[in-house]
């Protein structure tokens, strides 16, 4: 299938350049009419029948499979949650932290994984990696780590300017249990999570899947200490008996569909589409603080009340968002094309230079 023709399956290009899959990724024909068929067979079936469950099992243990596919773990080691949010909230209580513990994560945190930590009782440290070159954040982090250090939690892809944080020189250089944030990742960029102890998933973003979807690895299960359990402890072994929430089938099959429909070029046309958009922006004068080579987001500055800013750039048909510190990012992945881009960049260069 070639680029032009799965673009075609997301109906949302039809009328808008979507450029906001960091925040939700656009839904596919396909994955739609996969959750609709799994409501319709509640429906008919009766969602406490016996042959719906087995159903429901079944799809999960296949969105499990694929999901450890993705980012290179085991199957028995992927748990389904509805969040990268839940999946920090399980690792962060499940270890107990106490006051004598330190936690260093970044400065660029999403609160997502930020107000977990903060409500962890543990001392929590910021390593300063926004203001820095992409290379300095190994050492900005590394130089957080103390002989009290209990844990390492960042993103592997900062929300805030999509740089790529070195997970496996982070792990090598500290030796320290691994938490990462995969929300701007998995999806986006190759993964490969065993580099982490534990690594979260969001089905929602760059998966293209349902809202309420996602996934967490666990590298251990017997390391954490759940504070919060459901009836899935009592039942399975594997690091699902830490889940918390019976995901609906409609949205386990909705999420499935989309990670099934993931091509094979797709990591390659993102990396070759952002590119082109930062570079746009770029030469259409902008201020672009997301270095080359880094992940999906691109975040760059126009004069103007951000939050207004994107609501005119939606009145003309372009989806990008606003972040907290000011800043306008846009999410560029494998669906989009060039006219997206250039639709975001005719946009901007019409703004006047006092909006």
């Amino acid at each position: 299938m070639t680029p032009a023709e799965a673009r075609s399956n997301f109906p949302v290009f039809e009328r808008f350049a979507y450029l906001n899959s960091g925040s939700a990724g656009p839904l596919s024909r396909r994955t739609v009419e996969a959750m609709q068929a799994a409501e319709f067979l509640a429906l008919k079936r009766g969602r406490g029948a016996t042959g719906h469950w087995e159903a429901a099992a079944a799809i999960e243990t296949r969105l499990r499979e694929r999901i450890g596919s993705l980012i290179g773990v085991p199957a028995e080691n992927v748990l389904l949650t509805t969040s990268t949010t839940e999946g920090c909230n399980l690792v962060i209580t499940g270890l107990r932290l106490s006051p004598e513990d330190e936690v260093v994560t970044t400065d660029a945190e999403h609160p997502g994984l930020l107000l977990p930590l903060l409500a962890s009782g543990a001392r929590v440290k910021q390593a300063r990696v926004m203001e820095r070159p992409a290379r300095e954040a190994l050492r900005a982090i590394v130089d957080e780590v103390t002989s009290q250090t209990r844990l390492i939690a960042l993103s592997h892809v900062l929300w805030l300017n999509g740089h790529v944080l070195p997970l496996g020189q982070i792990k090598q250089a500290t030796g320290l249990p691994l938490l990462v944030d995969g929300a701007q990742s998995v999806g986006a960029i190759l993964v490969h999570a065993a580099v982490a102890d534990w690594y979260t998933v969001s089905g929602q973003k760059w998966l293209g899947g349902p809202e309420t979807t996602g996934a967490l690895y666990v590298a251990d299960p017997e390391r954490m200490r759940p504070q919060i359990q459901s009836g899935a402890a009592s039942s399975r072994t594997d690091a699902s008996r830490l889940g918390l929430v019976h995901l609906a089938a409609s949205m386990t099959s909705g999420l499935l569909a989309a990670v099934e429909d993931l091509p094979e070029w797709g990591f390659e046309r993102g990396a070759s589409m952002v590119a082109t958009c930062r570079q746009s922006l770029l030469a259409a004068g902008l201020e672009v603080r997301t270095e080359a080579g880094q992940g999906t987001l691109v975040s760059f500055r126009v004069p103007g009340d951000p939050i207004e800013l994107v609501k005119r750039a939606e009145a003309s048909g372009v989806i990008i968002r606003n972040l907290p510190d000011g800043w306008l990012r846009a999410s560029v992945g494998w669906w989009n094309d060039e006219s997206d881009i250039d639709r975001l960049t005719r946009f901007l260069r019409a703004l006047p230079s006092s909006a």
